[in-house]
Protein backbone atom coordinates (compact mmCIF):
# COMPACT_ATOMS: atom_id res chain seq x y z
CA UNK A 1 0.00 0.00 0.00
CA UNK A 2 1.05 4.16 -1.18
CA UNK A 3 1.76 6.45 0.94
CA UNK A 4 -1.14 8.00 -0.77
CA UNK A 5 -3.80 4.92 -0.58
CA UNK A 6 -2.66 4.59 3.23
CA UNK A 7 -3.30 8.36 4.21
CA UNK A 8 -6.65 8.46 2.03
CA UNK A 9 -7.53 5.31 3.79
CA UNK A 10 -7.40 7.22 6.63
CA UNK A 11 -9.46 9.83 5.27
CA UNK A 12 -11.90 7.70 4.08
CA UNK A 13 -12.52 6.12 7.22
CA UNK A 14 -13.26 9.57 9.21
CA UNK A 15 -15.93 9.86 6.75
CA UNK A 16 -17.20 6.35 6.45
CA UNK A 17 -15.77 4.89 9.61
CA UNK A 18 -18.66 1.96 9.03
CA UNK A 19 -16.02 0.96 6.02
CA UNK A 20 -13.57 -1.82 6.12
CA UNK A 21 -10.77 -1.49 4.42
CA UNK A 22 -11.35 -3.46 1.32
CA UNK A 23 -14.18 -2.11 0.86
CA UNK A 24 -12.74 1.50 1.24
CA UNK A 25 -10.29 0.43 -1.84
CA UNK A 26 -12.96 -0.67 -4.20
CA UNK A 27 -15.75 2.74 -2.40
CA UNK A 28 -17.32 4.69 -5.28
CA UNK A 29 -20.18 7.13 -4.94
CA UNK A 30 -22.62 4.16 -6.13
CA UNK A 31 -21.49 1.57 -4.01
CA UNK A 32 -21.54 3.54 -0.59
CA UNK A 33 -24.57 4.11 1.48
CA UNK A 34 -25.01 7.67 2.63
CA UNK A 35 -22.33 8.88 0.16
CA UNK A 36 -24.18 11.78 -0.56
CA UNK A 37 -23.28 15.79 -1.10
CA UNK A 38 -22.86 16.48 2.31
CA UNK A 39 -20.42 13.38 2.56
CA UNK A 40 -18.78 14.61 -0.38
CA UNK A 41 -17.98 17.80 0.86
CA UNK A 42 -17.03 16.32 3.87
CA UNK A 43 -14.76 13.95 2.51
CA UNK A 44 -12.97 16.74 0.35
CA UNK A 45 -12.69 18.81 3.09
CA UNK A 46 -10.42 16.11 5.31
CA UNK A 47 -8.69 15.35 2.00
CA UNK A 48 -7.26 18.76 1.57
CA UNK A 49 -6.41 18.81 4.94
CA UNK A 50 -4.66 15.54 5.03
CA UNK A 51 -3.08 16.36 2.00
CA UNK A 52 -2.14 19.83 2.41
CA UNK A 53 -3.65 20.69 -1.04
CA UNK A 54 -6.86 22.33 -2.56
CA UNK A 55 -9.51 20.98 -4.40
CA UNK A 56 -11.26 23.05 -6.79
CA UNK A 57 -15.27 22.37 -6.42
CA UNK A 58 -15.39 22.04 -10.02
CA UNK A 59 -13.37 18.72 -9.26
CA UNK A 60 -15.56 17.58 -7.17
CA UNK A 61 -17.94 15.86 -10.53
CA UNK A 62 -14.83 13.69 -11.06
CA UNK A 63 -13.87 12.71 -7.64
CA UNK A 64 -17.13 9.58 -7.24
CA UNK A 65 -14.52 7.08 -6.04
CA UNK A 66 -11.49 5.97 -3.92
CA UNK A 67 -9.52 5.33 -7.24
CA UNK A 68 -10.57 8.66 -8.48
CA UNK A 69 -9.35 10.23 -5.45
CA UNK A 70 -6.01 8.21 -5.74
CA UNK A 71 -5.35 9.27 -9.60
CA UNK A 72 -6.01 13.10 -8.46
CA UNK A 73 -3.46 12.95 -5.78
CA UNK A 74 -1.48 11.37 -8.00
CA UNK A 75 -1.29 14.26 -10.46
CA UNK A 76 -3.60 12.42 -12.81
CA UNK A 77 -6.91 13.02 -13.54
CA UNK A 78 -9.71 11.68 -12.02
CA UNK A 79 -11.96 11.17 -14.91
CA UNK A 80 -12.06 7.86 -16.48
CA UNK A 81 -14.61 7.07 -19.04
CA UNK A 82 -17.07 4.64 -17.87
CA UNK A 83 -17.55 5.59 -14.27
Amino acid sequence: MTDVHARLTKCFNAVFPNLGPSEIATATIHSVEGWDSLATVTLMTVVEEEFDTAIEPEELADLLSFDAYVRRLSGQSPAVAGQ
